[in-house]
């Protein structure tokens, strides 16, 4: 009997931070939408960008099956802003997992390089669910330097060619570089898949930055990449408001992946 492939439901999710003035799409009032909207989405795993401390406690605390791994870029611990991965432990097992800075000395917490003032970091992990070993890469990348952005994704790729594992491989993140720019083409050097692209290889781009407006139209900047060890089943930008309200400045972009 041919066994079943192994499915897993993948988001990349800029949930924008919990300490921004935003006025009436400030976290106060977004934030039990977005807690209903993670709680019913029934994805495996969620790179989160921007995600502060408090809003992950927030996120465990009304659901508790999601572990998260990741620790903020200011001091290795809980300050400034996470790129953490959210995974849910009732069906995804993690073996182990860290977190690295974009710079010339990526171990030292805090440190940055090529003009980015922010320090910016990827959170690693590397799980099972299925009995299918994958490792999934959450970053982002700085939105000033686009030095800056190159030299963190040449980092990134290198580390992850250099190690010659043929685990299959996820990459989400807010990359704050639309489709055309060199940063996005030498992920598709390295040999990553845009899922978005894979799906929908033609059309113009569609926004996932929209600054609360609700444009459709504009830079996708926000990323599900993978190996080409992986099927993409499905994609798709999540721009609906069944709640009433924006969940964040950008659209989460989700995939659905096979093996």
């Amino acid at each position: 009997m041919q066994s079943l492939p192994t499915q897993l439901k993948v988001m990349s999710f800029n949930i924008r931070y919990g300490t921004a003035d935003d006025g009436e799409n400030s976290w106060l009032f977004r934030k039990e939408a977005v807690l209903d909207f993670l709680g019913t989405s029934g994805y495996d795993v969620i790179g989160l960008q921007e995600v502060l401390t408090g809003q992950l406690h927030e996120i465990r605390a009304a659901h508790p099956y999601y572990h998260w791994i990741g620790v903020g870029r200011d001091d290795g611990d809980s300050a400034g802003e996470h790129s953490a991965i959210l995974y849910d432990s009732r069906k995804t097992e993690l073996l182990l997992s860290d977190t690295f800075w974009f710079s010339e000395t990526p171990e030292v917490v805090g440190s940055t390089s090529w003009g980015n003032t922010l320090p910016r970091v990827c959170t690693h992990g590397n799980f099972v669910v299925g009995g299918q070993a994958f490792s999934v890469f959450n970053v982002h990348i700085d939105h000033a330097s686009a030095i800056s952005r190159f030299r963190s994704i040449e980092m990134l790729t290198r580390r992850i060619c250099s190690n010659g594992s043929h685990t299959p491989m996820i990459v989400t993140g807010d990359f704050n570089e639309a489709e055309s720019g060199p940063t996005i083409q030498l992920m598709a050097q390295a040999g990553f898949q845009d899922t978005y692209r894979t799906v929908y290889p033609d059309g113009p781009e569609q926004a996932t930055y929209h600054n609360w407006t609700g444009a459709v139209t504009g830079q996708k900047i926000d990323y599900i990449f993978v190996s080409e060890t992986w099927k993409v089943a499905d994609t798709r930008i999540i721009r609906e408001t069944p709640y009433g309200r924006h969940l964040s400045d950008h659209y989460p972009v989700v995939a659905t992946l096979e093996l």
